[in-house]
């Protein structure tokens, strides 16, 4: 462990020997982190996912540059099928250790499969469209969207737990039995899955009919004899020899018509009864058929539907169709972002990826992990996009194209709050345009935030025009 000051190794000590920073709570802070990393590795070796999870978040909370927990918990991400999470967490694990980091060979096993990415959002979209369809109550056709889901990605296990749920809405209890047995494979100690598999359980020993069949035996004196022909008890009288062998003729042949009875009365109805529950069992296997395709008939006509609208129509949709609260395009242009930036393109180009996804999404955004990228990308190309956008507002300011101007001089000075040239000139954009109130703010911000600059002083003569 290195001081935080000074970067030294330090002793056993709550000082560094070398700077004499205190360090003792520092020292906590990292033993606390790298023992929810030890248990959040554990929990992974035993596929206790969820908890592994729950681990390494905390891992990061207390030391966001833990690269090993990191890389981890984008391995369980990708465990699991939340491929955008795990993509997100490795791109700010590499960009915090440049180099010997394994961060950067599984994105280059991620970018040099293209098809496997195709996969990727061609699963999202048709997980957003199953939940889309139970929201509305097509249960049915939502369980056929997911079962293509699992078709892709058979470790999703979102799709898992939604379709154990659908199963369960449907009371198909050991269809949803067998389906929360498929993710507890995957993660053994899913709270969901377990509290989902208690009340199936609990479901399916209600409908369990236990039946038992007893024998009971007699004992008779010395002076009978006790056989058993079948499921029943002969007792015969002790006779004499004269008598053995019409008795034995005769008990012969009573056997011979007790054993057609219990085969006509006890064999039989088994055997018919176990035809008829082999017949139901088909029949339900025709009817869970038929329902599938009734399903996909129903599904085909809901297509036709939406195809017989006009094409402008339909073309609109499809391009404003940003997946479930527009999570679908929002995740595609960070990737595009996060793509372009390890590719080395030009900072602008990512800028016009972050700048698609739309502040609302922001907002009402609860993925951290999300959103720690994207604050992360701002950052990187920030001074960079900002002298892009005051070179343009400065070409445009000189062509007297003040409306251009004020558009790129704003984005020069959100990019770089630091740059009080692109403030000042963005107020003498407004001014020439004829905005003072604009003007008359952005000057006065350029005196409250750098006081001790030239720029200061030009801006509060300006003011003083405006005033006079």
């Amino acid at each position: 462990m290195n001081c935080y000051v000074c970067g030294s190794r330090l002793s056993e000590v709550d000082y560094c020997t070398a700077c004499g920073a205190d360090v003792g709570k520092y020292k906590k802070i990292i033993y606390a982190a790298n023992k929810y990393y030890n248990d959040g590795l554990q929990r992974a070796k035993v596929r206790d996912l969820s908890g592994a999870v729950n681990s390494l978040r905390q891992c990061l909370k207390f030391n966001k540059n833990h690269v090993e927990a990191r890389n981890l918990l984008g391995l369980v991400y990708f465990e699991t099928g939340e491929t955008v999470a795990a993509f997100c967490e490795w791109v700010i694990s590499k960009n915090m250790k440049k180099e010997k980091n394994l961060a950067e060979d599984y994105l280059s096993i991620m970018q040099s499969n293209q098809g496997r990415l195709e996969t990727i959002n061609t699963t999202i979209h048709k997980y957003n469209v199953a939940l889309d369809l139970a929201k509305q109550g097509s249960v049915d056709m939502a369980v056929i969207q997911l079962k293509k889901v699992l078709n892709l990605n058979p470790r999703f296990l979102k799709a898992h737990k939604l379709l154990a749920l659908l199963y369960i809405m449907q009371e198909e209890w050991e269809k949803a039995r067998r389906e929360l047995i498929r993710t507890q494979k995957i993660d053994v100690g899913d709270v969901d899955v377990l509290i989902y598999m208690q009340e199936v359980d609990r479901m399916l020993e209600g409908d369990d009919d236990k039946a038992g069949n007893s024998i009971k035996t007699k004992k008779d004196g010395p002076s009978s004899i006790s056989t058993m022909n079948g499921h029943e008890m002969i007792i015969q009288p002790v006779r004499g020899k004269e008598n053995i062998g019409l008795h034995a003729l005769f008990q012969v042949g009573i056997g011979v018509v007790i054993g057609l009875l219990v085969t006509y009365f006890l064999i039989a109805p088994a055997r018919v009864s176990s035809q008829k529950k082999a017949d139901a069992q088909e029949m339900e296997g025709y009817v869970e058929e038929i329902n599938t395709k009734n399903a996909e008939i129903n599904e085909l006509n809901l297509r036709i539907t939406n195809l017989e609208q006009s094409a402008l129509a339909l073309q609109s949709d499809l391009d404003n169709y940003e997946g479930t609260n527009g999570t679908l395009e929002a995740y595609g242009y960070l990737m595009n972002a996060a793509t372009a930036y390890l590719s080395g393109r030009q900072a602008t180009e990512v800028e016009t990826y972050l700048g698609l996804i739309s502040q609302e999404f922001l907002s009402t955004n609860t993925n951290s992990s999300f959103t720690d990228l994207y604050e992360y990308l701002q950052s990187l190309i920030g001074v960079d996009v900002s002298d892009s956008y005051y070179a343009s507002g400065i070409t445009y300011y000189n062509q007297k194209d003040f409306a251009l101007a004020i558009v790129d001089l704003t984005k020069a000075y959100q990019y770089d709050s630091t740059d009080v040239e692109s403030l000042y000139y963005l107020a003498l954009a407004y001014y020439e345009s004829g905005d003072m109130g604009n003007a008359r703010g952005c000057f006065e911000e350029v005196i409250q935030k750098f006081p001790e600059t030239t720029l200061a002083e030009k801006a509060q003569g300006k003011i003083q025009e405006l005033n006079d």
